[in-house]
């Protein structure tokens, strides 16, 4: 991609360059330049508008039974820490504590200095007040599938930034209700442009019966195989209801939502399975389809601004 070759051009000691959906990953065999070379990477920020972040390269990367050692004695025992996965394909510890805050630091020292000792980019994740085995669950699938996630973010990426047009401002949208209109429950909109076709939340009318239960994808605009894309607003059955159904229909592309969406969307699919089994009817997605709906999710921040397409 041209955009990774021209950041590459700029920068020394960059083994390889790949997407994280719109993010650009850069991976540096240099400890030297992991450690000092924010400065350079922000000027290249400021010029592109863009999210890059620096990572080590896994041939120097600390031990990993070394590195969790390591982050114990730089973060203090109060935090509380309870797990650590490593992601070893994309570089990152996810650390988990009850205090994420002391795992941080003021100003973000402890992670930094995590980072520098171990090479390691640590991300924090808040343990579970209750534990929670459907939690559990949902981050075990994202990493025991860490490289086909780092592979399928990156083709997100080469998708966005194939036809990506920094001057192009001006086109046209077309919004096609396929439920959701002058009701409530099955809230389900089609976004299309001139390049794109984005779904937007893809809900289930549990009070309805029969078809009308189900957004209208027999609509000559919606075809699965060319959708880029899907939005989730919030974890209500009537704007995530169907989506694990999606996965099931043979999509494979990215469903955009915060976190904490996903985990209670997953949780409330595995529920809408077992109540389907209750009144003895036959369950519309099954457990499978809900795991691919988890591995194929890029969670958010809240008022977190990034391309979804070349032109949304």
């Amino acid at each position: 991609m041209e955009i990774l070759k021209n950041i590459k051009e700029r920068l020394p000691h960059i083994t390889d360059a790949s997407f994280e959906g719109a993010n650009i990953v850069l991976y540096t065999d240099n400890e030297s330049f992991f450690r000092e070379g924010g400065a350079r990477i922000k000027e290249i920020v400021d010029e592109i508008k863009k999210r890059i972040e620096l990572r080590a390269d896994q041939k120097i990367l600390l031990d990993q039974e070394k590195t969790e050692k390591e982050i114990r004695e730089i973060v203090p025992e109060e935090a509380d820490i309870t797990n650590m996965l490593f992601d070893f394909h994309r570089s990152i510890v996810v650390i988990e504590a009850k205090k994420p805050g002391m795992v941080i630091g003021k100003q973000g020292s402890i992670l930094e200095e995590i980072r520098k000792t171990t090479l390691w980019t640590p991300q924090i994740q808040r343990s579970p007040a209750i534990k929670s085995k459907i939690t559990e669950n949902i981050r075990e699938v994202l990493y025991a599938h860490n490289n086909y996630r780092r592979k399928f973010l990156n083709s997100i990426g080469e998708k966005i930034y194939k036809e990506w047009n920094p001057e192009k401002t001006q086109g046209w949208i077309r919004l096609s209700f396929l439920g959701g209109a002058r009701q409530v429950g099955r809230s389900c909109i089609l976004l299309q442009t001139l390049n794109s076709k984005v779904l937007l939340d893809c809900g289930v009318d549990v009070a309805s019966q029969g078809q009308d239960k189900f957004p209208f994808f027999n609509i000559p605009e919606f075809d699965i195989s060319q959708l880029d894309a899907v939005i989730i607003s919030h974890a209500h059955l009537d704007h995530v209801g169907l989506l694990p159904y999606l996965y099931k229909m043979g999509y494979r592309g990215p469903v955009y939502m915060t976190a904490p969406t996903r985990d209670i969307a997953a949780l409330l699919a595995l529920d809408f399975i077992g109540v389907a089994y209750k009144q003895a009817a036959a369950p519309l997605f099954n457990s499978t389809n809900i795991k691919e709906m988890v591995k194929h999710s890029i969670c958010l921040n809240y008022n977190e601004v990034t391309d979804v397409t070349p032109d949304v």
